[in-house]
């Protein structure tokens, strides 16, 4: 087999599949799942690690794909591959979400580490809490630079908040039940309300 980029790229891959192979096999046969010795799980990974390194690159080759990205590998494979430009857009929204969403686990971590550390005063729990709230809403709300308000959308957006609250409370020792109990009730409130107007702004015709 000749040494080239993909060779190189997917042998650097497979050396991350390894181990996440040998856990997947370990973690079971050490619990007694499995019916192998722990020892067997070191050849049984490299294995299965070089089935995946042959086929890989094999189908690299033989497709000329030479983006190593995986998700582009999946969705030639499924062929589900479009227009150039329609991925590039689709990659890099989808790199603003993660960005987003590591921004506002940073900022959250951030802050409770203050809390906790430093005693910082609570009142700055309400700008956290709305930077935090802006990049939940482009994360939940904005597909590709496109506003999508729906209910299921909703409801992912308020049990994300919602968690992100009750962690706030967890982790700086406040009391949870009464918390959780005005979730239920604005969420029971809320959700009925929220039904009721997306389907009389849906279109007719459509369900």
């Amino acid at each position: 087999m000749r040494i080239d980029h993909i060779v190189k790229e997917e042998l650097l891959r497979s050396l991350a599949i390894y181990w996440i192979l040998f856990l997947i096999i370990a973690i079971p046969t050490v619990g007694g799942y499995l019916p192998l010795s722990t020892a067997s799980a070191f050849p049984l990974a490299a294995i299965l690690t070089a089935i995946y390194f042959c086929v890989m690159v094999w189908y690299r080759r033989k497709e000329n794909l030479h983006d190593p990205n995986p998700i582009s590998i999946l969705h030639h494979a499924l062929r589900l591959g479009e227009q150039r430009e329609e991925k590039t857009k689709q990659r890099r929204a989808l790199v603003e979400k993660v960005t987003d969403a590591v921004l506002a686990v940073v900022i959250f971590l951030i802050y409770l580490y203050a809390s906790l550390a430093y005693s910082i005063n609570q009142v700055f729990w309400l700008p956290v809490l709305v930077i935090i709230g802006l990049l939940l809403t482009r994360i939940v709300f904005i597909d590709a630079g496109e506003r999508r308000v729906t209910l299921a959308r909703s409801v992912v957006f308020y049990l994300i908040a919602a968690a992100i609250v009750v962690l706030r409370y967890l982790a700086l020792g406040y009391p949870v039940v009464p918390l959780l109990q005005a979730i239920v009730l604005i969420g029971v409130v809320s959700f009925p309300i929220l039904y009721v107007w997306e389907r009389r702004s849906a279109p007719k015709g459509k369900d």
